[in-house]
C-alpha cells in the first residue's frame, strides 16, 4: 500500500483543526459553519450528565474529572499508573499527586522558589518558570525546574531532582555538572527522558533546557548523585521535547527544539546521525511537541508545531515525511490514543484550551472540546496530553487545572 493510500483521505475535507487529506484545500466543510466546531457530539455527555435514553447526539467523550489546586500554569503531567495518580508540576514551583478515583490532591511536594531576589524595574520577570517537566521511572520521579541560584539570587539556572515517591521523605537525588556548576543547565529544563545505556545496562537519564543543550546523566554510586556524562550539542534554541525509542538494534534519542528542527541521535555515540528541517519539507515554527505512532510492524514519528503543521515521518532511514496535515490553530501539545474500538486516535492541544481530535490514518477531523466550543474543557492553552489506559488521557493547561477524559464511542460513527 502506497503513503498516500495508508495517509490521508484524497480530497476529503476536514475541519476545525484541520484540512483532512493532507494536502488538499479547504477548511471547514459547509454544514460548520453555522454550527461551529464541537457540535458533532453530546455536549451534555462531554460534561458527563446527559440523561437522554435516546439522545440524538453522539456519546463518543466525556470528562472523568478536573484536579485544582495548582496556582499557577500546569506545565506537564505523567501517570503512576501502579498507583492509579496522576502527577503535575507548575510555575508555582510545586508537584502535585491526584488520586485518579476522586481527582482530590493527595500529597504536594514544593520544589523550588520561584520569586526572584530583584527589583521589579530591575527586569520584566519577577519570577522564574517554576516545574517545567516530569519523567517517571518505576518510583522514580525526575523534575526538570528553573530556580535562582544561592551565590546569586538574581540569576535562575536550571536544575534537576529526583525523589523516590515509595519514600518521599528522603531527600532528593541532586544533578550537577560541576563544583564550579553546581545545577544542570544554565536555562530552565523544559524536558527530560531516560533510557538504558546501550554498553553496560545502566539507566542514562537525558535533560534538555531552553539553552538549546542536551545533556545525559550516569548515576555515581560512590557520590550518591547523578554525574553528567557529556553534551549533545546541535540545536541552537530551547529543547521542547525529547523521546527515546527502538530503531532495530538501535537506542535512539528524538529532540524537537524552538529552532524548528527535529534530530535523531544514537545513544550508543551519543551523536546525531539525523536533521529533519523544513529543508526536508519540514516545520517552518517552533515544533512543540511529538509522539510515536506503532502501526503494525512499522513505526512513525508525529510532530506537531506552530506553524499549524501535523507532519509523519517514517522512523526509519532515511526518515522520510510520508504525510502532512495543516490545522487551522498552532500546535502546542499531541498525542496518539485510541477509541472506544481501540482504533487509533490523533489528540491536538491548542492555545484557545481546544483539543482537537482526527481519525489515523486518514486524519480526518472528528471533533473538538473546550470551554470556548461547548463549555466543557480549558480556557487556556493545553501545553501536555497524555495517553492512559482504557482509552483515556489527561490535558495540562495554562488555566492551572488537569482534566482527565474517556473515549466510550467510535470515531468512525462521528459524522461532520
Amino acid at each position: 500500500m502506497s503513503y498516500n493510500q495508508r495517509f490521508g483521505g484524497g480530497n476529503q475535507r476536514g475541519g476545525y483543526g484541520g484540512r483532512g487529506g493532507g494536502r488538499s484545500s479547504g477548511g471547514r466543510i459547509s454544514g460548520m459553519r453555522s454550527r461551529g466546531p464541537g457540535h458533532e457530539v453530546c455536549g451534555f455527555y462531554l460534561d458527563d450528565r446527559c440523561t437522554r435514553q435516546n439522545c440524538n447526539h453522539p456519546h463518543f467523550l466525556k470528562r472523568l474529572g478536573t484536579a485544582h489546586g495548582h496556582t499557577q500554569a500546569v506545565k506537564d503531567l505523567v501517570l503512576w499508573e501502579g498507583k492509579q495518580q496522576v502527577i503535575t508540576c507548575s510555575n508555582d514551583g510545586t508537584i502535585r499527586l491526584w488520586d485518579c478515583a476522586t481527582w482530590k490532591e493527595i500529597g504536594q511536594i514544593p520544589v523550588c522558589t520561584v520569586e526572584l531576589d530583584i527589583l521589579p524595574a530591575e527586569r520584566d520577570k519577577k519570577t522564574t518558570e517554576g516545574v517545567a517537566a516530569l519523567h517517571l521511572e518505576g518510583s522514580h520521579l525526575f523534575v526538570g525546574f528553573e530556580e535562582p541560584m544561592a551565590q546569586s539570587p538574581t540569576c535562575p539556572v536550571g536544575k534537576i531532582k529526583c525523589w523516590n515517591l515509595d519514600n518521599p521523605a528522603a531527600p532528593p537525588l541532586e544533578f550537577m555538572v560541576s563544583p564550579d556548576m553546581p545545577f544542570a543547565h544554565y536555562r530552565n529544563v523544559w524536558a527530560i527522558t531516560a533510557a538504558k545505556d546501550p554498553a553496560t545496562g545502566a539507566m542514562i537519564v537525558i535533560s534538555g533546557s531552553g539553552d538549546g543543550r542536551i545533556r545525559y546523566w550516569t548515576f555515581d554510586n560512590a557520590l550518591g548523585m547523578f554525574k553528567c556524562g557529556g553534551l549533545m550539542e546541535g540545536h541552537s534554541r530551547g529543547i521542547t521535547r525529547l523521546k527515546t525509542v527502538q530503531l532495530g538494534q538501535t537506542m535512539a534519542l528524538i529532540s524537537t527544539s524552538m529552532d524548528h528542527s527535529i534530530r535523531i541521535w544514537e545513544l550508543s555515540t551519543f551523536k546525531c546521525g539525523t536533521v529533519l528541517t523544513k529543508a526536508n519539507d519540514g516545520h517552518a515554527n517552533i515544533v512543540m511537541d511529538m509522539d510515536i505512532w506503532i502501526n503494525g510492524a512499522e513505526q512513525y514519528l508525529i510532530t506537531g508545531g506552530l506553524d499549524k503543521q501535523v507532519i509523519v515521518w517514517n522512523l526509519a532511514p532515511p526518515f522520510n515525511k510520508v504525510f502532512s496535515d495543516t490545522v487551522d490553530l498552532p500546535i502546542l501539545s499531541l498525542c496518539v490514543s485510541s477509541d472506544g474500538v481501540d482504533a487509533p486516535l490523533l489528540l491536538l492541544g491548542h492555545e484557545d484550551g481546544s483539543v482537537s481530535v482526527k481519525d489515523m490514518p486518514s486524519f480526518h477531523y472528528k471533533t473538538a472540546f473546550g470551554k470556548n466550543l461547548n463549555n466543557v474543557g480549558h480556557t487556556q492553552p493545553v501545553r501536555r496530553i497524555i495517553k492512559g489506559p482504557l482509552h483515556t488521557f489527561f490535558t495540562a493547561s495554562m488555566d492551572h487545572k488537569m482534566m482527565a477524559w474517556q473515549v466510550t464511542g467510535n470515531a468512525a460513527e462521528l459524522t461532520n
